[in-house]
């Protein structure tokens, strides 16, 4: 997601545009549907129904809610990694794309996506929680591991990787969980990936000189 991202909301005529993802004014049209049809009791019932549409005024796209319920168009979580291995980030983009429209399917994708980032990155254990504690060792702040118990990934409480906890499961624990990924991806990846590059970028002279002071 964009920085100073605003979240969509129905009564909210400023939010970033999920379809230009630009902070906009929005134009907004409120209107109420009636339904009326006969039951199997052979009453006649009636529905009412609130649609708004929201008109942003950059791209002018709309934006749809049903009464109380977001419908269109889908939300894209923020980006994955650009280093995130290809295998993490299908699962990652695939959570994305259903996490405001199915939160415990997402979730369960993400968490198969931290478990295939721990093999990535040489973990290959059957038990996460031992491949997230190695891990650390290398690096990953312990924080992050305390986050991931927090949403079920280690710890006592865990899932094990594509299935679900349902009682914790929502759009902010699959947020947290996109954010983790990333997260790791950055610490575990790119930064020793950027430490590398500006290595090879010294003088051969002083990577000589580090070199022997390593030994």
């Amino acid at each position: 997601m964009p920085k100073n991202y605003i979240e969509p909301q129905k009564n909210k005529n400023n939010y970033t545009c999920p379809h230009c993802n630009t902070l906009s004014q929005m134009e907004i049209d409120k209107h109420h549907f009636q339904s009326d049809f006969v039951g199997n009791s052979g009453h006649q019932l009636s529905f009412k129904n609130v649609v708004y549409i929201h008109r942003c005024q950059c791209c002018g796209k709309k934006t749809i809610w049903i009464d109380d319920k977001y419908v269109y168009p889908d939300i894209v979580a923020e980006e994955a990694n650009a280093d995130m291995p290809d295998t993490v980030k299908q699962l990652y983009e695939e959570a994305g794309l259903i996490y405001n429209k199915s939160p415990r399917a997402a979730c369960a994708l993400l968490r198969l996506a931290i478990d295939r980032l721990c093999n990535e990155l040489g973990e290959t254990d059957r038990d996460i929680n031992k491949n997230i504690g190695a891990l650390v060792e290398k690096g990953l702040p312990r924080t992050i591991q305390q986050a991931l118990d927090i949403v079920r990934v280690v710890g006592n409480k865990a899932v094990h990787p594509g299935q679900i906890a349902f009682d914790v499961d929502d759009q902010n624990t699959a947020l947290m969980l996109m954010e983790l990924v990333n997260m790791i991806t950055e610490r575990m990846i790119s930064e020793p990936k950027k430490i590398n590059t500006m290595f090879e970028q010294l003088p051969q002279s002083v990577k000589l000189s580090i070199e022997n002071r390593d030994k």
